[in-house]
């Protein structure tokens, strides 16, 4: 029998016996099988995740994409559901998206972790065309970033392109759930953890319309599965950026929540501000990914920087639309608007 990566069977339900204070919760309490059970189960192994969180509590479009099902993969598609290496796992599986992510576009797509991740390496992130899905069969690397063609984040917390790793968030595993957000207007790249943000991971995204990008997921587990639970796609426009800026601010989001001409805006541009649910052990843990991110590169951008004040660059819209004040004085019929005080440059485009 080949060398084979099996799954690692721990006592911890979610992080394969690691120290669940090192490991990033899940995102919620749902009990989810046990390394041991998927590894005995003969059935189809979708039929063992019955948790929805996630899925259920955004009213958000339809799936815009679905899984590409290579005939060569050593990977089982279900639907919204993969399951990578279903018998045992003897090099490294790959699989893509079956559209191209379009330029001009914003992007946005969660990953539900169903299984213990554990083994050489499971990515998640993005590659051109030129990544060939079959490329490791009898290798265990960590292929999403190997080379100049893909952009990945490890499980193990590291971002990887053009096989240089560095330090980027927390480790994660069985219950969480990844975002990632691709700007092909300003080729920005930025991963999230049970919806909250990482910070900026890569700015060197292409944005030649020649190029095209697929989102990617490989892994070199047994009997790992993900399913894909949101894929929203967007055209940039300053309305968009209008509502990034606006999401930030708390208390006229919600208001504009009540007002039922925005409906339709809320749930096109629901990433921006989705609802975040805590499991017990992550409210315990006191874990605020924000501040935890670890962007030592000048590839990458952190919150706080990205935010800064004392930028030179006033035409960089991403970077500042969230601070640009109005300069304009409000009628006295609008003096006692809710939105006064949130009042920008940008917020007119969102009426």
């Amino acid at each position: 029998m080949p060398h084979s990566e099996k799954l690692l069977i721990g006592h911890s339900r979610f992080s394969g016996g690691r120290d669940w204070r090192k490991c990033c919760p899940p995102y919620c309490d749902c009990v989810f099988p046990s390394t041991m059970k998927v590894t005995a189960y003969k059935g189809d192994l979708s039929e063992l995740f019955m948790c929805r969180c996630g899925e259920n509590d955004v009213e958000a479009p339809e799936l815009q994409w679905q899984w590409y099902d290579h005939p060569e993969s050593d990977v089982r598609i279900v639907g919204p559901t993969v399951i990578f290496h279903p018998a045992y796992s003897q090099g490294t599986a790959i699989v893509k998206g079956n559209k191209p992510l379009e330029v001009d576009m914003v992007h946005f797509w969660e990953i539900r972790i169903l299984t213990v991740l554990a083994g050489t390496d499971v990515m998640f992130g993005i590659g051109t065309e030129c990544v060939d899905l079959t490329q490791f069969p009898f290798h265990f690397v960590s292929a999403l970033g190997a080379n100049a063609f893909s952009w990945g984040f490890s499980y193990e917390g590291k971002i990887q392109h053009d096989a240089v790793q560095l330090p980027y968030g927390q480790k994660f595993s069985q219950g969480c759930i990844v975002g990632i957000y691709l700007d092909r207007s300003c080729g920005y790249l930025e991963f999230f953890l049970n919806r909250r943000s990482l910070g900026v991971a890569y700015k060197n995204i292409p944005l030649d319309p020649n190029i095209k990008l697929y989102p990617m997921v490989s892994s070199t587990t047994a009997k790992s599965a993900i399913r894909l639970i949101n894929a929203s796609s967007e055209v940039d426009c300053l309305q968009l950026r209008a509502f990034r800026a606006l999401s930030k601010q708390t208390k006229a989001l919600k208001e504009l929540k009540q007002m039922p001409g925005f409906k339709l805006l809320l749930k096109n541009y629901w990433f921006f501000a989705p609802p975040v649910r805590y499991s017990q052990r992550s409210k315990k843990s006191q874990l605020d990914l924000v501040d935890e991110a670890v962007l030592p590169s000048k590839s990458l951008v952190s919150r706080k920087q990205k935010y800064k004040d004392d930028t030179d660059d006033i035409n960089d819209l991403y970077g500042n639309a969230h601070k640009i004040a109005s300069n304009r004085r409000l009628p006295e019929a609008e003096a006692d608007h809710p939105f006064k005080e949130y009042f920008d440059e940008y917020f007119q485009y969102l009426f």
